[in-house]
C-alpha cells in the first residue's frame, strides 16, 4: 500500500481526491452547496487539474503555479456554465414540460399528507400525463367555512395555483378512480 502512495505523482493524487471527494460528496450536496455552487464542484476541479496536468512534466514550481491556475480557471468555467446555462433552465422548468402549472386548475386528486388551515401537505394528481405530486394549502375564501383539516386518503380538486403551491377543496363523489393510463401504462 505505501508502495502505492509513493509512486504517485501530484497529477495522479489530484485526480484521486477528485474522484473520491466527488463520490463521498453526491448524497450530502444539497446540505452543503451555496446556491450555484456546490461542493462536488470543488473535487471535479481538482479531478481535471490533475487530468490536465498529467500531460505536462515542468519543475516543481512552474508545476505549482500551473496547478493553481488551471483550479481557477476550471472552477470559473464550472460556475459560469451554471450561472448562465443551468440557472436559466431551472427558472422556467416545471414539473411537466406537457402542462402548464394553470393547467392543473379543476384537476382530481388525493391527499398524501395531511393539510391543515394553517399549514401545507402534500396531494397528487391524476393528469392525463401520469401522477404528479403537488405541496398543497386550503382554498380559503372570506365569506366560506372552508374545511380546517383534508386528511390523508381523501379526495380533493384544485381550486387554484400561487407558485409552486396548489390550493384545494375536498371533492365528493361516490365514485373516485385514477385514470385508466399512466406514464407506466395500462392499470389492471
Amino acid at each position: 500500500m505505501s508502495a502505492l502512495f509513493e509512486s504517485m505523482t501530484l497529477a495522479t493524487g489530484l485526480m484521486a481526491v477528485g474522484i473520491v471527494g466527488a463520490l463521498i460528496c453526491i448524497p450530502i450536496k444539497d446540505i452543503i452547496s451555496v446556491d450555484f455552487y456546490d461542493i462536488c464542484d470543488l473535487f471535479i476541479s481538482l479531478f481535471f487539474v490533475g487530468l490536465i496536468s498529467t500531460k505536462f512534466s515542468m519543475e516543481s514550481s512552474h508545476q505549482t503555479l500551473l496547478l493553481i491556475a488551471l483550479f481557477l480557471a476550471i472552477s470559473l468555467v464550472i460556475i459560469l456554465i451554471k450561472l448562465f446555462v443551468f440557472v436559466p433552465f431551472q427558472a422556467k422548468a416545471e414539473t411537466n414540460a406537457l402542462l402548464s402549472r394553470k393547467d392543473y386548475i379543476g384537476e382530481k386528486g388525493r391527499v398524501t399528507v395531511t393539510i391543515n388551515s394553517d399549514t401545507v401537505g402534500e396531494v397528487v394528481l391524476y393528469t392525463i400525463f401520469g401522477n404528479v405530486p403537488m405541496t398543497a394549502k386550503i382554498y380559503q375564501l372570506s365569506y366560506d367555512d372552508s374545511p380546517l383539516r383534508i386528511a390523508t386518503g381523501e379526495q380533493i380538486r384544485v381550486m387554484d395555483i400561487d407558485g409552486a403551491i396548489v390550493y384545494v377543496t375536498p371533492y365528493e363523489e361516490d365514485l373516485f378512480l385514477p385514470p385508466l393510463e399512466s406514464h407506466w401504462g395500462k392499470i389492471k
